[in-house]
């Protein structure tokens, strides 16, 4: 009988033992996969899924629209001024002309302007009638590819005018970039006053209503 449990006794203990051994080694084994991990990241990893990709929604932006480096014309709206920006800012150029009349080298920066209001705020700076015709007839007028002239003048100066469409009496903004449309301050006493208009094959000087509203370039 004793014998017995002593071979029982033995039993139980080897098999304690055994459960402490196989622990002792699963222990074992995950410290030093652990330490793989650590020194060469080989051990087996779980796989996370892949980050979605984000995309940005971006608007194009407009290409830059390649411009002249004599003139710069800026896009025109209705009912939005008319203006022509050149480096420097506005210069008076001696043109040579017989009468010593400076022309400025760009269009008044407040657009277009009606004839009264045109007179009233610029005075004697507004081209008479008599200083258009002298620029017509004296200088060489030479077509501009994006449309308007470049005014040659006997001493080889120039200055340049745009397109600028114009605002009719109701308020309509119409023939940007088909014709120049330019106030003189001379009048015939009525309603109406000496314009300069032009397109590519005509240039005139005629009277026409002092309602409407046109690009202003002025001279000292």
């Amino acid at each position: 009988m004793d014998k017995q449990k002593s071979a029982l006794t033995i039993s139980i203990i080897a098999l304690i033992i055994s459960i402490i051994a196989l622990l002792l080694v699963l222990w074992l084994g995950y410290g030093c996969c652990s330490q793989c991990c650590k020194k060469s990241h080989e051990c087996p990893q779980k796989e996370e899924p892949a980050a979605a990709a984000v995309v940005e929604k971006t608007e194009a932006e407009p290409a830059q629209a390649s411009m002249g480096e004599e003139v710069i014309v800026e896009t025109v709206k209705p009912h939005e001024d008319v203006v022509v920006k050149k480096k420097g800012g506005v210069q008076y150029i001696d043109l040579g002309l017989p009468s010593g009349t400076l022309w400025a080298n760009v269009n008044d920066a407040n657009g277009l302007t009606t004839y009264e209001d045109a007179v009233a705020k610029f005075g004697k700076q507004l081209p008479t009638k008599k200083q258009f015709t002298e620029l017509r007839e004296k200088c060489e007028w030479q077509n501009l590819k994006n449309g308007g002239y470049k005014v040659v003048g006997p001493n080889g100066n120039y200055i340049t005018f745009p397109l600028t469409g114009f605002i009719n009496c109701t308020g309509e903004f119409l023939n940007a970039n088909k014709f120049g449309d330019y106030w003189t301050s001379t009048t015939d006493g009525t309603d109406e006053a000496y314009r300069v208009a032009f397109n590519e094959k005509n240039i005139i000087i005629a009277l026409h209503p002092k309602c409407y509203a046109r690009a202003i370039r002025l001279v000292k």
